[in-house]
């Protein structure tokens, strides 16, 4: 009997086990479900939400599209409706391009507040239109408002010799050089054809004008105050330090040289080999351009406070270290054509 009672209580014992484990198995299958549930919601969710913001950007690229060309089309009626009759009021023109100029940054900064879901074709083409724009009012201006232009010359070297009917300016063709005049022409205020020398344009001087540095070598420029915009073209182991822009600096055709500046907005063009310190309130922008390098703005002189006031530019908003190649189009990988100074190789203070 006491054997038999033994056996039954095995018995018992082994198939509270087997009930245990059969437990223990619908646990973990249910537990497995349910996960597996968890995960099939949540890649639902995932993409619920990544067709929200495709629809969400769509409906912004839309927005940009439609209010970008209804802003541009009314600047440029208001450039058409400006017509020379003659003895004009100088000062009611010079309100109503100031108005324009103003539109103009406003519709600058629309695009820059954009940047962040604008497809990199959209943003090349706003700035374009942009630039366009820019450079309507400033033939516009010359054509309503003609003056004498504030500008460095070269010295004229006199070889004794008449140059080929084909070349002008030391080699230049004359189709290049006509693009050349007509750049410089569109300038308020110009700095050209010089090597190894330091120009200094204050605030006087560049104030609300558009300043051009065209075709210098080893030369040191310094501007203060607050112009409109800057373009540099044709620089050969530079150096440029600039003040606050509330518009765009554009630099095309840059080699082995530095620049430090400070603006709404950076386009570089054909560059090589240049460093930019940089205090930039949208993004910079390079095409057809290899071997930059960036780091953060850090120039001062005295009134440079009182012209970040007048510009609105905001100092602390830098964005030195982002960076749009339109060359390059994969998002995975950093671009090749630019990179970042290290800290231990940077400028720490410039002797000018």
């Amino acid at each position: 009997m006491a054997a038999h009672g033994a056996t039954e209580g095995t018995a018992l014992a082994g198939g509270d086990q087997c009930i245990t484990n059969m437990d223990e198995k619908r646990e973990k299958m249910t537990g497995r479900l349910q996960k597996r549930e968890e995960e099939r919601l949540a890649e639902i969710e995932r993409k619920r939400t990544e067709r929200e913001n495709a629809s969400l950007k769509h409906e912004k690229v839309d927005y940009f599209t439609s209010m970008f060309a209804q802003e541009k089309l009314k600047i440029e009626l208001k450039l058409d409706l400006m017509e020379n009759d003659g003895d004009v009021d100088k000062s009611k023109v010079n309100h109503h391009f100031d108005e324009i100029s103003h539109a103009v940054q406003n519709l600058q900064k629309f695009v820059n507040d954009s940047t962040m879901f604008l497809p990199s074709y959209d943003i090349k083409t706003a700035q374009e239109n942009v630039e366009k724009l820019q450079s309507l009012i400033s033939t516009k201006r010359e054509e309503l408002l003609p003056k004498k232009k504030f500008a460095f010359k070269a010295r004229k070297k006199n070889s004794g010799a008449p140059k080929k009917a084909a070349e002008v300016d030391g080699g230049k063709k004359v189709s290049d050089m006509a693009q050349v005049i007509s750049d410089t022409a569109k300038m308020e205020c110009s700095v050209s054809d010089k090597t190894n020398e330091t120009v200094s344009l204050d605030a006087n001087t560049t104030n609300n004008k558009d300043v051009g540095l065209f075709r210098l070598t080893g030369c040191v420029v310094k501007i203060t105050g607050a112009p409109s915009a800057v373009h540099v073209s044709d620089l050969k182991d530079c150096r440029v330090f600039c003040g606050p822009v509330p518009g765009s600096v554009f630099a095309t055709n840059c080699v082995d040289s530095t620049l430090v500046l400070s603006c709404q907005q950076l386009r570089v063009h054909t560059t090589k080999n240049t460093k930019f310190y940089l205090h930039v309130t949208s993004k910079a922008i390079i095409e057809d351009t290899t071997g930059v390098e960036f780091a953060p703005y850090n120039w001062s002189y005295d009134g440079i406070e009182e012209h970040y006031k007048t510009t609105g530019l905001d100092r602390n908003r830098n964005n030195w270290d982002d960076v749009d190649d339109f060359n390059w189009l994969a998002s995975d990988k950093h671009s090749p054509n630019w990179t970042l100074i290290p800290e231990d190789k940077r400028v720490q203070q410039w002797d000018v």
